[in-house]
């Protein structure tokens, strides 16, 4: 029995019970990748997935939606470049008469599609022979065929697909896919794996001699950034909350938060109030206090946040350096997209 059938054969038995594997509806199957992108299949992302199916239903009711809206619904999921590229996604076959592309290579022609989710929707959806090559897929047949390439370069995984295409299922290649992705997350695991259990462990190379934890080979090298950020949440006399878009290409494009100050070391309170006075022009002497503090770790940086309360006397909607600001009512804090840092200080306040 070759391969792809004890593979198969065995995902047909063992296979996890997702809801986006009960359907095969395409933008559903379409969402489910998106979303599995740089995440584990957990009880959350299930979570955020059918709630998300449940707010926008489909392809034209996504993309009739605010930006705003979609990212509110990704909202604590992270890595929102996604919900982005999957709304604009949406926006695009909307005005091409919905024209769902069906083929690899027309996938990959739409931002946020890369070679694998391109891959894994093409053989889902559309029965293309084409092998979808996530983490999962390189620590598979990196033990099973005793391959000691590192498996973060681009020569290594396109080895990878132009060899898997030659022993995968023809005839179940979605199929075929998905069992390699429950494999590798089920029992060839990083760190303990089940070899035992495996369905190809007469044929695995790893296994005969002994190597499974030698393998994959992955060389990476992480430049971790330490940023501080220092966050001025201001309630003007109304009590409205002062808030600002992120929009410059940094992390969280597209979701909101407070006034910052940002630096490249711990300050002072000294310093900050120093920051806060040259870039809004704003006196905080009397009225700035530190209310939360949280580390939040992203995967190339170590985020430093701070939040301050500060009290403000004058009328800041006439304050040029607040120009691009805006304030909204307490009671409208819901309805915006944050960072996940900012929730917990909003869940802090008690005001979601």
């Amino acid at each position: 029995m070759d391969f792809s059938i004890k593979i198969i054969n065995w995902y047909k038995k063992n296979h996890r019970k997702l809801p986006w594997r009960e359907t095969k509806n395409k933008y559903y199957i379409l969402v489910s990748e998106f979303m599995l992108q740089q995440t584990r299949v957990s009880k959350n992302i299930i979570k955020y997935y059918l709630n998300f199916i449940k707010n926008f239903p489909s392809l034209e009711k996504l993309a009739q939606a605010e930006e705003k809206d979609v990212l509110k619904k990704w909202e604590g999921l992270g890595y929102y470049s996604r919900a982005k590229y999957l709304h604009s996604f949406a926006k695009k076959l909307k005005n091409n008469k919905n024209f769902f592309p069906k083929t690899y290579q027309e996938l990959i022609k739409y931002k946020g599609i890369g070679p694998y989710t391109g891959a894994a929707i093409a053989s889902i959806c559309f029965h293309e022979v084409i092998p979808a090559i996530d983490g999962n897929a390189c620590r598979v047949f990196s033990r099973y065929l005793g391959i000691y390439n590192d498996i973060t370069s681009t020569a290594t995984k396109n080895m990878f697909r132009d060899t898997v295409s030659k022993i995968m299922d023809f005839e179940q290649p979605g199929i075929f896919n998905q069992a390699i992705m429950d494999l590798g997350s089920l029992l060839c695991t990083p760190k303990i794996p089940k070899c035992f259990l495996c369905p190809v462990k007469d044929s695995c190379f790893s296994i005969k001699n002994g190597i499974v934890h030698k393998l994959p080979i992955k060389k990476i090298k992480k430049l971790i950034k330490n940023r501080f950020f220092y966050y001025i949440f201001i309630s003007d006399r109304d009590k409205n909350i002062c808030l600002n878009k992120r929009s410059t290409k940094d992390i969280w494009k597209g979701l909101y938060d407070f006034p910052l100050i940002e630096s490249k070391k711990n300050l002072s309170i000294h310093e900050i109030k120093d920051k806060i006075w040259k870039k809004f022009r704003i006196e905080t002497s009397n009225y700035l206090s530190f209310k939360y503090k949280i580390i939040h770790k992203l995967s190339h940086q170590i985020l430093s946040i701070r939040f301050f309360y500060c009290k403000i006397l004058q009328d800041l909607k006439k304050n040029i350096f607040f120009y691009n600001f805006f304030f909204i009512p307490h009671n409208k804090i819901k309805e915006f997209p944050f960072p996940r840092p900012i929730i917990l200080f909003l869940k802090y306040k008690k005001m979601i």
